[in-house]
């Protein structure tokens, strides 16, 4: 078994800077490296100097454009024989990696499964083909970001990953918008119910000193997400409405794309986000659950704490809630074991808190459900799970 090697105590020294982050001064960059640069020393067998970082530069990116640059490692030439790849990591969300084999004569063959049976050739060298995707970030310009890829090497007489070697490699670029989007490059709706669109307007304007920009009619990819675009004298107005169904739950993810009459063509890419809500809405979630000594009615400053917020968002409606039933797992009503207390919230005139105090007595837990309503009979309803532990 072989003691752990000397560049491990180097590891934590990789933490991983996010692709938003500014790039701190730096070497210049070597963007067109063939290979690998060797380290310092070389000393046979699996213990070693960390590898040096290569480095590329992407220059300046018209948003929406992709770029690709390929890292090049010897790694029989740099690591000793019988390292191998074991996989890739990048901190950038927009940016993603290919290893491949290169042989001498340029020929390459595409690392589709990591382990020993991807152990470079005679002759052969490791390629991480690294391509950056500026159509997934915002359409906003950037100062020069670095990011950061992380190649885990392995050797193939080893199986303990802390014996693992991180070859790091850094790339920066910056994102050159030719679209001013205000006030912010994404639409995100937060919460949106059924009775309630979310509606948001962006402004669109001429980034490129001197051109003026027409802003095509907008596409978007959800057919939920409906957008018009309205021209004024040096801007464009990009009406944006979102309207869930009854029954859509989740989040929403989407896109909005407004073509443009530059050339080469440039399309705005916007994306959309909401969460869904239903028109009666519990937070955190429709239960509440409380513990308590059941032999006795609770004190009530222990209640202080035990609620849920429950929101009706269809402002068509008036905006008390009412207790229409307190029932056990049998159906049967227990009202007289709790009281329920409707608190208004100061500024949310459509939310309530519900705080639950236990009243009754009981040997055992208890189960059942608490129903709210707009209206005791014809609704709409708002059931609560609710459960009192004994904990005595």
């Amino acid at each position: 078994m072989r003691s752990p090697p000397r560049w491990l105590s180097g590891l934590s020294c990789l933490a991983l800077a996010a692709c938003t982050k500014d790039a701190p001064d730096a070497p210049s960059a070597t963007p067109d490296a063939p290979r690998a640069t060797p380290v310092a020393s070389r000393p046979q067998g699996p213990s070693r100097t960390l590898p040096k970082a290569l480095v590329h530069d992407f220059g300046t990116i018209r948003h929406g454009e992709s770029r690709q640059h390929d890292f090049v490692l010897d790694l029989r030439a740099t690591m000793g024989e019988g390292w191998y790849a074991a996989g890739t990591h990048v901190d950038c969300s927009c940016a993603r990696t290919e290893l491949w084999l290169r042989s001498r004569d340029g020929g390459e063959r595409q690392i589709e499964v990591l382990g020993p049976g991807s152990l470079p050739k005679d002759g052969e060298v490791l390629v991480v083909r690294t391509m950056l995707d500026t159509q997934k970030r915002e359409p906003v310009d950037t100062k020069v970001l670095e990011s950061r890829v992380v190649v885990v090497l392995q050797h193939v007489d080893s199986r303990d990953p802390n014996e693992r070697a991180p070859w790091p490699l850094q790339f920066r670029f910056q994102v050159d918008s030719p679209v001013r989007v205000r006030p912010v490059a994404i639409v995100d709706f937060g919460r949106v119910a059924p009775s309630n669109p979310g509606e948001q307007t962006l402004t669109l304007s001429s980034d490129v000193e001197g051109r003026e920009i027409r802003f095509l009619e907008p596409i978007s990819e959800d057919q939920r997400v409906r957008c018009r675009i309205e021209k004024r004298d040096s801007f464009t107005l990009l009406h944006v409405t979102f309207a869930p169904q009854i029954g859509d739950v989740g989040s929403l993810r989407s896109l909005i794309q407004v073509g443009t009459d530059l050339d080469p063509p440039y399309q705005v890419h916007l994306a959309v986000t909401a969460t869904l809500a239903p028109d009666l809405e519990a937070i955190p979630f429709p239960k509440l659950s409380l513990r308590a000594d059941l032999r006795e009615a609770q004190p009530v400053e222990r209640a202080q704490s035990q609620y849920v917020m429950v929101t009706d968002h269809d402002a068509t409606r008036p905006t008390a809630f009412v207790v229409a039933r307190l029932v056990d797992d049998q159906g049967k009503d227990a009202s007289e074991r709790f009281a329920v207390t409707l608190e208004p919230v100061p500024d949310q005139p459509r939310s309530c808190r519900v705080h639950v105090r236990w009243t009754g007595v009981a040997t055992s837990e208890f189960r059942g459900q608490l129903v709210l309503a707009k209206d005791p009979v014809h609704g709409p309803f708002l059931p609560i799970e609710l459960v009192a532990l004994n904990d005595k």
